[in-house]
């Protein structure tokens, strides 16, 4: 066994810089968040390829003196706080004190800062976790921080960053997020001389999000207003039309801090219920301000996940506030059916004391995220039925394999919840995904095409608002959505032209399906779904231009789906490897009925 010592310093820093600089968005965030704790009015961000060979961050706040920018450069060094006990009330956005040293130990660094009563502001520079020079020189008020070479000095972090424009999207993703959580502050974000994002600073949150989401967006906005019990919710939830196909577009933020939280993103999921369509997201930017007693940031090492106190109250108050404004639009949202309400309390919200026993299924139904069961809910037990207690009976088997059929041996006996098709085969029952059964069939059809497939263009090109995750993505499989049919052109800023789509996709207004396409697109950097991305791509135009669960099918459209299915070489299996086909044997269900 090795003999234990302590790290070299400079050793020790490029591992806390490995904690905190993963890729040029994570230096972007924490100098942008560092401007906003400085108090400054407008911020402006300047990329060069990606945020690799140059990031600069300009403010102009309130600067710093000497002492303290050499402070600032040391672990362990902040502003922000000086006891344990403020680790508690954290109201400022950065408070680690690891970020400018960690940067330092990764990249060429240069400070240069002024106070505004200062006749002379300073110039500071690190190369490698070493301070090299430290001047006075003349600038302007505020700070403005260079990154230049960022893993100059870590090859292998440097060969694992993605694409110019993954990189870019990432940065502007969050420059972004903290705009909008400070409207009254002006970004800007220029990326090689392009003007990518200005926001007017002028403390108006909806023209905030008129520029970062587009105007289109921004029109259909419902204003979210609640106060309740040290708890204030506000903010905008899009109408039930806006949706998208990930929760990417559902921003909390927690005292102006942006955070993921998938209690919040339920409850905001409820309270649409009904409303939302199957496989759909709702957007949503919703501030939620509280004493920071009640909130612990410190749960994730980045504090972009934090635990509320009480989580269950939390979740009920949002997803009210989120019902009113729906209700103020004239959107009835109908989280359970009136059959199972049996009370006209909206979602959510607590019964009065003395509720029965359905009262508390209905409210461990509708938000689990209650720490604890209600005191109203002690002494209530739930009895086993003798249906409970019944021998279990062998689960219907998954096909991994089908015989070779022809149509005249399988008789379509109908349609079940308009998403499964019922099927005779022989004396055997086959329940088949309609959905799935349909991407099969338009599957196998692209691949034995030629590669660039067959397009139609729009008569009425279509304008798409996209997230700058997925302009990146537009950038990068660019190749590809021209051989699938699709042609976008950059139309300024987050904007793209749609001009054409593949033959296949016959909706009338494509602009849902090709977000949902770009979307999916814009997760492959990380997710490596399929190896091939030719394949990976007609399996998602397949996805989106098959029938629907939820559809109902005539006859005729029932039994040519089976017919083009049995044509299949792999008609149980899906495009994306989801089982098509469940078979209920003549045995199974001769048990079921506890015959012979």
């Amino acid at each position: 066994m090795a003999e234990i010592r302590v790290l070299p310093e400079n050793l020790a820093n490029r591992i806390a810089a490995g904690e905190v600089v993963e890729r040029p968005a994570s230096v972007v965030k924490e100098l942008v968040e560092n401007s906003l704790d400085a108090g400054a009015s407008r911020i402006e961000v300047i990329l060069h390829d990606g945020g690799r060979k140059l990031i600069e961050v300009r403010d102009d706040g309130a600067g710093m003196s000497q002492e303290d920018v050499v402070l600032a450069v040391q672990r362990f060094a902040t502003s922000k706080i000086a006891e344990e006990h403020d680790l508690d009330a954290i109201t400022t956005m950065g408070f680690r004190g690891e970020a400018l040293p960690s940067i330092g130990a990764v990249s060429q660094l240069k400070i240069t800062t002024r106070r505004h009563n200062d006749a002379e502001g300073t110039a500071l520079l690190i190369a490698g976790g070493e301070i090299t020079d430290l001047r006075g020189v003349g600038c302007a008020p505020g700070t403005t921080v260079q990154v230049a070479n960022l893993f100059y000095n870590t090859p292998a972090r440097r060969k694992f960053l993605g694409t110019t424009a993954t990189e870019r999207g990432h940065c502007l993703d969050w420059v972004s997020r903290l705009a909008l959580a400070h409207s009254e502050v002006a970004c800007q974000v220029t990326h090689n001389d392009t003007v990518l994002l200005s926001t007017p600073g002028a403390g108006d949150l909806r023209s905030t999000l008129a520029v970062v989401y587009g105007s289109d967006t921004a029109r259909h906005l419902l204003a979210v207003s609640l106060e309740a019990e040290g708890l204030d919710i506000h903010g905008f939830v899009a109408a039930p039309r806006i949706t998208r196909a990930t929760r990417r577009h559902q921003l909390f933020f927690v005292n102006r801090r942006f955070v993921r939280s998938r209690m919040l993103s339920h409850a905001l999921s409820e309270a649409f219920g009904m409303l939302l369509p199957a496989g759909k997201q709702p957007v949503s930017v919703v501030f939620l301000d509280l004493d920071p007693l009640r909130v612990d940031p410190n749960v994730h090492p980045t504090k972009i996940e934090v635990r509320f106190n009480n989580s269950g109250e939390v979740h009920s108050l949002l997803q009210q506030a989120v019902e009113a404004a729906l209700a103020d639009a004239g959107h009835r949202s109908l989280s359970l059916p009136a059959a199972q309400r049996g009370t006209d309390l909206p979602a959510g919200r607590f019964a009065p004391p003395g509720f029965d026993h359905a009262g508390q299924v209905k409210r461990l139904r509708v938000n689990p995220f209650f720490d604890q069961i209600d005191n109203r809910d002690e002494g209530l037990e739930i009895h086993a039925t003798p249906a409970d207690l019944a021998e279990p009976i062998p689960p219907p088997s998954v096909d991994d394999s089908i015989p070779s059929l022809t149509v005249g041996e399988v008789n379509v006996l109908g349609q079940l919840n308009a998403t499964y098709l019922i099927v005779q085969y022989g004396q055997d029952l086959l329940l088949v995904d309609q959905h799935r059964a349909a991407e099969r069939v338009i599957f196998d059809r692209l691949a034995s095409q030629p590669r660039r497939l067959a397009r139609q263009l729009l008569a009425v090109p279509t304008t798409l608002e996209l997230a700058p995750e997925e302009a990146a993505a537009v950038e990068n499989y660019g190749e590809l959505l021209r051989e699938a049919g699709f042609e976008l052109e950059a139309f300024g800023g987050s904007s793209y032209i749609l001009r054409s789509v593949p033959a296949q996709l016959t909706q009338a207004s494509p602009q849902g399906v090709v977000q949902g396409i770009i979307a999916e697109l814009a997760r492959w950097e990380t997710s490596g779904e399929m190896a091939s991305r030719r394949e990976a791509m007609l399996a998602t135009v397949a996805c989106h231009a098959a029938v629907k669960a939820g559809q109902r099918l005539s006859a005729e459209e029932m039994q040519q789906l089976i017919a083009d299915l049995l044509q299949a070489q792999t008609p149980a299996v899906c495009p994306h490897g989801d089982p098509v086909i469940v078979t209920m044997e003549a045995g199974q269900i001769t048990r079921k009925f506890r015959r012979g």
